[in-house]
């Protein structure tokens, strides 16, 4: 179990920590001549029973407070620590706040120096702490009165903390590893032989010597060599548990690894600039927290200054919560329910504390009354409740996403939607889940759309399936839209013709010169190869001029007859349909699933200009999707052409 301490400069925490453990956790040279803690502090101990305990020692005097949030935010049980002949003061006031405005767990109260008082002075100072967490919300709070001269109540204060340590293992043994992997690094240093050593308290999941892991913001990949903890090696480190991890990596010149960073798996690595988060402003606070304040952010073990944007209203008054969009000026790790720290651009006051929410918000709408709604949605603790709510809030969830931000498995999140009954849609990073309702608004607004096209173009069988879905850009994710537009077929109500989409209703024909003169077009384009005629080869074979041939083809093509795949070629469906079986069919011998346009020249034997011509034609459409030099797919063809 970790600890940290809290509390006023000079009110024995050190002391009280060296009681506990025999370990001084005042490491630095400054710190020993000073007679106070500077820095972060560490101490581990075993007690007679067996159970294990880390301490982290905190700075008690204001200036050091940034160094003092670097310790606690990772970290659920606190030690309250209140010096007998000083009582509650500045620091105490303030280290509560914070640790009333982040949601410790778990808060014990001690009284030290209790051997420099008399016991009606103690009795006193210990009425006053326990006001005090009362009014935090921490009525419940033990309080131990102590000496660490004398040892008086140590005996008591370890017991105490050894059956929360037994309480906390259990709690812990019976939940698996949840999430990726992500540990805040508080302290990074080099050891003769060793190398490179990062060290922080395990916020998800769990890491083994041998696993290829990320230094994020920055994004760049190591290897656990080993990991240590309570002073020994480990073969694992998981959520809770405060370790040291020896790294290998490449870093850049002045790239090492810093306090600020995280250590985390690949799939957590999201570093961001904007959140969106859930904040309480102190009771204490000077003033209200007005939109637009600078102000400095603490997050893992980072100090940032940032911007907050007040979601939905002009600002939030003491004691009051809401939503609000921090802009960072660098970024940062986050991910849900990530604890966060406000305070005033001087570094003076605290002025807020909470939550992430949302580590990629829009910055776009983003005090609209749904996007509010998405918000008290996202609040919720349970993932699967979240999800319902989402869903309820926006009707759309996009589960790769709601995964990343909320740290789980997609599969995990897939099987909350199967058994909240939600419709899925799509796979891997398109996979959505829909509500009923949201659904059938997106059916509706496809169909009005479609009647604007007819309407605009009433010569013309429709637009293609990726023209519908630009005038609905920004309603939905494609793969609901794909969604909606399935379920509109299989009732009848919208008809795929060959590339092109048209409601049932809607019979535009061609005339009948046209369609003469398509006759003899069509077998023309037919041909066995992959290879159509130009349109100037295909106007020598027809006797015609090639201008007034080429908006015929044009005409045909709003009948979905044919693609114009390049300025001087249109091809039929069906030959579109050929080649990209051919593009899909390297994607798939490939270990990768990508495919170069070289090897689909070769494949399709079409000639390179023609090549390059048709797979951009297949990018324009949706199909396929170019990523450097080579390919993916992203869908069959059938998706397009029906």
């Amino acid at each position: 179990m970790i600890l940290a301490t809290a509390g006023h400069i000079d009110h024995g925490k050190s002391a009280l920590v060296r009681a506990l453990t025999g370990v001084d956790a005042d490491r630095l040279p400054e710190e020993k001549r000073r007679g106070l803690t500077i820095d972060l502090g560490f101490a581990y101990a075993s007690l007679p029973d067996g159970t294990e305990l880390g301490f982290v020692d905190v700075p008690g005097h204001e200036r050091f407070l940034a160094n003092m949030l670097a310790g606690v935010l990772s970290i659920d049980r606190v030690l309250l620590i209140v010096a007998a002949d000083d009582g509650p003061r500045p620091q105490t006031l303030e280290h509560l706040d914070i640790i009333e405005l982040i949601g410790i767990a778990d808060v014990t109260g001690v009284i030290t120096k209790i051997d420099r008082v008399p016991e009606e002075r103690r009795a006193a100072v210990e009425g006053e702490v326990v006001a005090l967490l009362s009014e935090a919300g921490y009525e419940r709070s033990p309080i131990f009165a102590v000496s660490s001269v004398t040892g008086a109540g140590i005996s008591e204060l370890s017991e105490h903390l050894s059956q929360s340590a037994c309480s906390a293992d259990k709690a812990r043994a019976a939940l698996p590893a949840a999430g990726h992997f992500r540990m805040p690094i508080d302290r990074a240093f080099s050891l003769s032989g060793i190398g490179l050593v990062v060290t922080g308290t395990v916020a998800a999941g769990d890491a083994a010597p041998g696993d290829r892991l990320v230094l994020s913001p920055r994004g760049i990949e190591v290897r656990v060599r080993g990991i240590h903890a309570h002073n020994r090696p480990i073969e694992k480190a998981a959520a809770g548990e405060r370790c040291a991890l020896n790294l290998a990596g490449n870093f850049p010149e002045g790239g090492e690894p810093r306090r600020g960073d995280w250590i985390v798996a690949p799939a957590a690595h999201l570093p961001t600039s904007r959140i969106d988060c859930r904040i309480t402003v102190s009771r204490t606070a000077p003033s209200p927290l007005r939109d637009g304040l600078p102000v400095h952010v603490h997050l893992g073990t980072e100090d940032v200054v940032g911007r907050a944007a007040v979601l939905g209203v002009r600002s939030i008054m003491p004691g009051d919560s809401g939503f609000v969009q921090l802009d960072l000026e660098h970024p940062v790790g986050a991910l849900w329910g990530d604890r966060v720290v406000l305070r005033d651009h001087a570094a003076r006051h605290t002025l807020a504390g909470g939550r992430t929410l949302d580590p990629l918000p829009p910055r776009r709408g983003r005090s609209r009354p749904e996007r509010l709604t998405t918000l008290a949605a996202l609040t919720e603790a349970d993932a699967g409740n979240a999800l319902e709510q989402l869903i309820e809030a926006a009707g759309i969830a996009e589960l790769a996403r709601f995964a990343l931000i909320r740290n789980l498995p997609q599969s995990e999140v897939e099987a909350l939607a199967d058994a909240a009954g939600l419709r899925r849609f799509g796979a891997g990073t398109t996979a959505v889940a829909v509500g009923a309702e949201r659904l059938a608004r997106l059916g509706e607004s496809m169909m009005e759309a479609l009647g604007q096209a007819h309407a605009a173009q009433p010569d013309a069988l429709g637009p293609s399936r990726s023209a519908l879905f630009r005038r609905l850009r920004g309603e939905a994710p494609e793969a609901a839209l794909d969604a909606a537009l399935s379920d509109l077929q299989s009732a009848g109500k919208v008809v795929r013709d060959g590339a092109v989409l048209r409601l049932a209703e809607h019979q535009p024909r061609l005339s009948r010169d046209d369609e003469r003169l398509w006759d003899q077009v069509h077998p023309l384009l037919g041909t066995a190869d992959l290879r159509p005629l130009r349109v100037r080869e295909l106007a020598a074979e027809l006797s015609l001029q090639p201008e007034p041939l080429t908006r015929f083809l044009k005409r045909v093509e709003r009948f979905g007859r044919v693609a114009q795949v390049a300025p001087n070629r249109f091809f039929l469906p069906e030959t579109v349909e050929r080649l990209a079986g051919i593009a899909r069919e390297l994607a798939e011998a490939s270990p990768e699933a990508r495919f170069t346009a070289a090897e689909f020249k070769d494949r399709s034997g079409i000639g390179r200009n023609l090549a390059i011509e048709v797979l951009e034609y297949l990018d324009r459409i949706g199909v396929t999707r170019r990523d450097g030099d080579a390919r993916t797919m992203l869908r069959q063809s059938i998706a397009v052409f029906g």
